[in-house]
């Protein structure tokens, strides 16, 4: 009986691992308001013909805002609140990886709880022949100020 159980259990581990339809997402909702980030950025560069390691992190932090208008979603640094860019969430789900001209970028956003979450993006240069001429990797992670 202790080894059904235990089978059971096993079973239920197993299949809830990797099951991102359960995850949990950031939404366009979740998203308003004003949140304090750091962000981490590193380099790497090509030296005869191989891509190095990453530099050390730069460091930094910024306060950004997330407001809706017309029914779209926009970001801006605190600083300069009226310099609104769009921010399309979607694109960070339904395309994750795509190149335009010489880069090839990867994204992701990830819920971290209801007021954190984060960003990293690797963007990739590439030379005529797909090979890697440089790489900048970003991560940001936010957590939501609360008034």
């Amino acid at each position: 009986m202790k080894r059904i159980i235990l089978a059971g259990l096993i079973g239920m581990v197993l299949t809830g691992c990797g099951d991102e339809s359960s995850e949990k997402k950031v939404t366009e909702e979740m998203l308003l308001g004003e949140w304090n980030c750091t962000d981490s950025k590193q380099e790497a560069e090509s030296k005869n013909g191989k891509l190095q390691d990453f530099s050390d992190p730069e460091i930094g932090e910024n306060k950004y805002i997330f407001t809706k208008k017309d029914g779209q979603l926009f970001i801006s640094l605190s600083l300069y609140k009226d310099d609104l860019m769009p921010f399309n969430l979607e694109d960070f789900y339904k395309r994750p990886e795509y190149t335009i001209d010489d880069r090839q970028m990867s994204h992701k956003i990830k819920y971290l709880s209801k007021d954190s979450f984060s960003l990293s993006a690797i963007y990739t240069t590439i030379d005529k022949n797909n090979k890697p001429i440089s790489k900048i990797k970003d991560e940001v992670v936010c957590e939501r100020i609360k008034e």
